[in-house]
């Protein structure tokens, strides 16, 4: 399940960047996005703490840092529309003074998985 949440972090990072970067294969993204796959598991998580056990309230905002890569990020819970959430990212990989910006859009399945929507 873990690598699950990280291949779905690391698609919709994928699926932000711009048309040209989106020929690159999807391990180069990843590697060049300088986050290691316990930063994604870390973002991930934290993004998870705004819909799971319950939706927070819009804009509740929270941090998540990894102090051994140096990577940090902060994640909102921009909007909620029907059984959707709306997130923000702003992820700073170790040095960056620019985040990466993500927008993924989570809704929650018949079954009670939250999944991914394009």
């Amino acid at each position: 399940m873990r690598h699950l949440t990280t291949l779905i972090a690391a698609l919709a990072i994928a699926l932000a960047a711009p048309v040209g970067v989106m020929a690159k294969p999807l391990s180069k993204i990843l590697a060049d996005s300088g986050l290691s796959p316990q930063d994604f598991e870390l973002l991930t998580a934290t993004e998870k703490e705004l819909y799971t056990p319950t939706v927070k309230p819009t804009g509740t905002k929270l941090d998540w840092s990894n102090p051994e890569t140096g990577a940090r990020g902060e994640v909102t819970l921009a909007a909620v529309r029907g059984n959707c959430v709306f997130i923000e990212h702003a992820i700073y990989p170790k040095d960056a003074t620019k985040p990466v910006e993500l927008k993924p859009q989570m809704c929650k399945a018949a079954d009670g998985r939250w999944l991914l929507a394009p």
